[in-house]
């Protein structure tokens, strides 16, 4: 029988390693975004700030004026029971001129004027007028 041959590592054989590389980076650049800057309008009054003209006071009388009218024409207003006739008629101009967008100057001033009145109402008397029907725990009290 023949002799088996064997192979024989060589003694210099050299270990090679691979080493990665890291993946290369992307440098994105982006537009930063500057300060918007917003111009400030002067004048109106009202709920934005500003001053009081005599114009502006004449639209919040010609509110409350609106507000009496609205009060003798509808004796039978419904009310709610914390916030009286004014404000029931304050928070429906409230909600009325909401939806519309833009300023509805009238609504708005019978809503500054009504709400206004039942608040000095509520701090003169303690209660507010046309929330005399009283029901249920506080009629117990």
């Amino acid at each position: 029988m023949a002799k088996r041959r064997t192979r024989r590592r060589a003694a210099s054989a050299a270990i090679v390693r691979t080493v990665r590389t890291p993946a290369p980076v992307v440098r994105v650049s982006v537009p930063r975004q500057t300060a918007v800057r917003h111009r400030r309008r002067s004048g109106g009054g009202g709920g934005g700030g500003g001053a009081i003209t005599p114009g502006r006071m004449f639209a919040l009388g010609l509110g409350g004026a609106a507000l009496g009218f609205i009060e003798k024409s509808f004796p039978s207003l419904p009310t709610l029971p914390v916030i009286g006739r004014k404000g029931t008629i304050a928070l429906a101009c409230y909600y009325i001129s909401k939806g519309k967008g833009g300023n509805h100057g009238l609504l708005r001033d019978v809503c500054i004027a009504a709400s206004s009145i039942a608040g000095y109402e509520l701090g003169s008397t303690g209660k507010i007028s046309g929330n005399d029907d009283v029901s249920g725990i506080a009629a117990q009290v």
